[in-house]
């Protein structure tokens, strides 16, 4: 089963060129699958009424082009399978036909009251049925990031109470918001940015107060990890051009 959302890019979504922001794109993608969990039934508020939740653990985007301020954006998404613990689920966004993004994104089941990623149950992901349709020839595999470099640049950052979501944890797109002040505030944040990467190692929760999120140049990418001390919480990678 496939299903798609419409709506207006908004003028709170979009940066000073008028451009959709990196984080309002990859909110896009969570309000898709959202829609499709509670369109089978299968809502956050009812799988934590049965003690379960879904973790994202990597999500991959090629970018074509950021849709403007105005134009009517059409998020599609998907379920590509399950197994064991994890579970494949495809993006396509369109504005008036044209393809502009892609994204992949690799899921985990976690068990709320085991407080341990688990077996995907059954009931948990049939009723989204299956459509096999790649966007991107990765496969169902993780991809590589490092997350140990030496970041030329450090912002540290505090952690806000609406950042976090149901879970108790800092939500998924708000990563791309601290990663996104970064960009602005260094010599990261020029030119098109053509694709971006993220791996989720571990949560941030409500006792971490502060973040620190680092990048640095590789040729033409840019890597980034957010961290703590020792402690990495997600890292990834950009390619711009």
């Amino acid at each position: 089963m496939k299903i798609q959302q419409t709506a207006i890019i908004e003028y709170d979504e979009v940066d000073s060129n008028f451009q959709l922001k990196l984080p309002m794109l990859f909110q896009r993608f969570q309000r898709a699958a959202l829609h499709h969990s509670e369109i089978v039934g299968l809502g956050p508020q009812t799988l934590m009424q049965n003690s379960g939740a879904w973790i994202l653990h990597w999500v991959l985007v090629e970018i074509y082009r950021m849709p403007s301020y105005q134009e009517k954006l059409t998020v599609q998404t998907w379920n590509k399978g399950a197994k064991g613990v994890r579970a494949e689920r495809a993006f396509s966004l369109t504005c008036d036909g044209e393809t502009i993004c892609v994204a992949e994104s690799q899921w985990l089941y976690f068990d709320l009251e085991r407080q341990r990623i688990v077996k995907i149950p059954k009931e948990a992901i049939d009723p989204y049925t299956t459509e096999k349709e790649n966007v991107l020839n990765i496969g169902a595999v993780d991809f590589a990031v490092d997350r140990r470099f030496e970041p030329e640049e450090v912002l540290s950052l505090s952690t806000r109470e609406g950042d976090y979501d149901s879970n108790g944890h800092v939500n998924n797109t708000v990563y791309l918001e601290y990663l996104d002040t970064l960009l602005k505030r260094s010599h990261f944040g020029s030119g098109q940015r053509n694709r971006v990467a993220i791996q989720f190692v571990k949560e941030i929760g409500r006792k971490v107060h502060t973040v620190q999120v680092g990048a640095s140049k590789e040729s033409a990418s840019v890597k980034f990890r957010f961290f703590k001390g020792s402690t990495v919480y997600a890292a990834g990678f950009i390619e711009t051009s």
